[in-house]
């Protein structure tokens, strides 16, 4: 826009230039015009004073003369005046300028010698009038004669003079006329250009100026503004037009993205559940407002395997599903959120008459079995009342938390309400928790031994070594209790070195024959360095790591996969064996087959024990074994506990078998060995 500015400016003072010149050459020749006719008049002026001069000499010099005719006696003293007039005239004749033209300065000249003739003509006539009559007449016929020729070349310079004046006034009518025109076509232009500079503004500057200004009120107003038609050009507006069309698309993308954050911050973005923050603050206004509720507190049961078996794409439609489910099942008024993972939570107003949220968990739990999708949902709930169980809303949600992890206890896919005797149990955990933190240093942990053997032989092949927690004041207390709270309290490192010296240390003195088996828990393997420190710590007993099996569960391979699995590779490099244990009791026990090569699998003894009473329980341990055999892993059978299930066992070609048939897990090991 500048160039194109700046050439328009150009070309109106090219013009305007232009038209100057014009004007001042114009100009120029007026006044010489007008200078000339001065001059012309001034001339024809004298021109007209010098013929009455010369008239009235002649006037005089005739009277004179007469009176000498008629005898008459003329003074000298009067002929004097005559002749010094006379004579002044012809000194007194004024120059011709020479640029005028050629035909006045001829004729001026002409009269200048006519006039110097009849000045001697004159003054010869008055010196022979002083003789008399005889002189007058005898000078008389040669005066007559020059004033004729003085009057005739006078007369034709007043006609030339007052030609050229005529013509002169004619140049000065003509260029007056000329600059008139010029006055008016410099006018005009200058309209013109005038008006072109304002449509030019009008149009390049103040219209894109008003768009600019509207859009910015629009942008300003929080609309969107309308398309820019100078966007398109490739001047400065045009760069503007696009940097406020860039401006606004980007307030439009901040404005959504704002958008987007803000029901981020509030919303699930996989479900469009509402997330913990909101259903807190909800949980906390309902509380406050008085009316009574239920908390449910939801866990998909088994999502883990269905994560790792079927990928995250599939999980991820599972909680979607899963969401669209509690949407359907929860009331008006209802607050259904996504906790994190695999917990969802619903705040439920119960209604006149409605003393808990039974209904509610009717209608989640018949939904989800009208749900025939693979995989299919199954849900453990937990339920909390707030005219029973608290009005704050954290010690609410503990509740319903501590009635959902019954609900888990209890087999999974049901629900459970709180009540107080949960309550004990929650105590009791958080006591043992605490206790927990301090047995290793009071030496109340401690190692029991349980054997395992060949199937066919029922020969000794070597020994599991199991965690055992002797409370000073409550004795025994079972490994499924404190190995939970060890893994949630990070306990279990410094509780699995512990046990692993001392395994170590018992195991030194076995037969060269016996294998270690020890248990590593997902926690352990989730330590990069945990294998190198393990192996220094076998290599620092003198053990042979070839002797020792390491007993993992299918989800060391679903948190922390690269970690865990580089550990299990270096200790499997120095020879120590890896071996699945609770086989088949996850989703994803094929895939981790595929993912990490193991030595040995453990069928768990949940399908022993069902073995010979539940169809499909005998049918998942022939496929085991089968597996196995395919291959070539060993098969070791958990809670081998009768003779019927050890021959069946046999029957099916297993190949190791552990349990309470074979030996009961004890701490004296020394002389078993």
């Amino acid at each position: 826009m500048q160039s194109r500015f700046g050439a328009l400016l150009a070309v109106g003072l090219l013009v305007l230039l232009a038209l100057s010149g014009f004007g001042l050459m114009l100009g120029g020749q007026l006044l010489t015009a007008v200078r000339a006719n001065r001059q012309l008049t001034a001339m024809s002026t004298r021109h007209d004073l010098e013929d009455a001069r010369l008239r009235a000499l002649r006037s005089a010099i005739g009277d004179l003369t007469r009176d000498v005719e008629k005898g008459h006696v003329v003074a000298d003293a009067e002929w004097r005046p005559l002749e010094q007039a006379m004579r002044a005239g012809l000194s007194a004749a004024p120059a011709v300028d020479p640029r005028m033209p050629d035909a006045i300065r001829s004729a001026l000249a002409a009269d200048a010698q006519a006039e110097r003739r009849f000045a001697d003509a004159a003054l010869a006539l008055m010196a022979g009038a002083r003789n008399g009559a005889t002189g007058v007449k005898a000078g008389m016929p040669t005066f007559i004669t020059q004033l004729h020729d003085l009057e005739k070349s006078r007369q034709t310079s007043h006609e030339v003079l007052n030609r050229q004046l005529a013509r002169c006034s004619i140049r000065i009518e003509e260029l007056a006329r000329r600059a008139l025109a010029q006055v008016a076509l410099a006018g005009l232009l200058i309209l013109s250009f005038v008006t072109l500079v304002i449509v030019w503004v009008r149009k390049r500057i103040m219209r894109p100026l008003f768009d600019t200004v509207a859009a910015i009120r629009a942008m300003n107003a929080g609309r969107t503004p309308a398309p820019l038609d100078m966007a398109a050009s490739r001047d400065e507006m045009g760069e503007l037009a696009r940097g406020l069309e860039a401006l606004s698309r980007a307030s439009a993308e901040r404005e959504r993205i704002q958008r987007q954050v803000e029901y981020l911050a509030h919303h699930d973005p996989l479900t469009g559940l509402v997330n913990r923050v909101v259903f807190s603050e909800r949980l906390s206004a309902l509380l406050a407002a008085g009316p009574p509720i239920a908390l449910l507190a939801i866990d998909l049961d088994g999502f883990k395997g269905v994560n790792d078996s079927l990928g995250h794409a599939t999980g991820d439609k599972m909680l979607i599903r899963t969401a669209a489910l509690l949407m359907a099942a929860a009331g008006e008024g209802d607050v259904a959120a996504r906790i994190g993972g695999d917990e969802f939570a619903i705040i439920h107003r119960l209604l006149p008459g409605e003393t808990d949220a039974s209904a509610l968990v009717e209608r989640i739990y018949a939904i989800a079995g009208a749900d025939d999708t693979v995989p299919a949902i199954r849900l453990s709930v937990g339920v909390a009342l707030s005219s029973r169980h608290g009005q704050d809303g954290d010690e609410l949600h503990a509740c319903a938390d501590i009635a959902l992890y019954r609900a888990k206890a209890d087999g999974r896919n049901c629900a459970r309400h709180y009540d107080m005797v949960m309550d004990e149990q929650r105590r009791r955990r958080r006591s043992l928790s605490h206790e927990l933190r301090g047995a290793v240093q009071r030496g109340e942990m401690h190692l029991a031994f349980q054997p395992i053997a060949d199937c066919a032989t029922r020969r000794i092949i070597g020994q599991e070594a199991l965690a055992r927690w002797t409370h000073p004041v409550l004795g025994a207390i079972s490994p499924d209790m404190f190995i939970p709270l060890a893994e949630e309290d990070g306990l279990i490192t410094e509780i699995g070195w512990h046990l692993l010296s001392e395994a170590l240390h018992v195991a030194r003195s076995w037969r060269h024959d016996w294998r270690l088996a020890i248990n590593l828990s997902p926690v352990q393997l989730r330590d990069p360095g945990m294998a190198e420190r393990m192996l220094a710590m076998i290599a620092s007993y003198g053990y042979d790591p070839h002797r020792l099996e390491v007993e993992v569960t299918e989800g060391v391979l679903i948190n922390e996969r690269k970690t865990a699995t580089t550990n299990l590779r270096t200790l499997r490099s120095a020879g120590v064996r890896i071996v699945m244990d609770d086989f088949g009791t996850g989703y994803s026990s094929l895939s981790s087959l595929q993912q990490f090569p193991f030595d040995k699998i453990k069928i768990d003894r949940s399908f022993v024990a069902g073995m010979n009473t539940h169809g499909p329980a005998l049918s998942i341990v022939r496929a085991s074994i089968g597996l196995g055999r395919s291959l070539n892993i060993p098969i070791v059978a958990e809670g081998v506990e009768t003779e019927q299930q050890l021959a069946a066992l046999q029957a099916l070609g297993c190949e190791q078998v552990q349990g309470f048939l074979i030996g009961r897990p004890t701490s004296c090991q020394a002389k078993a060995a």
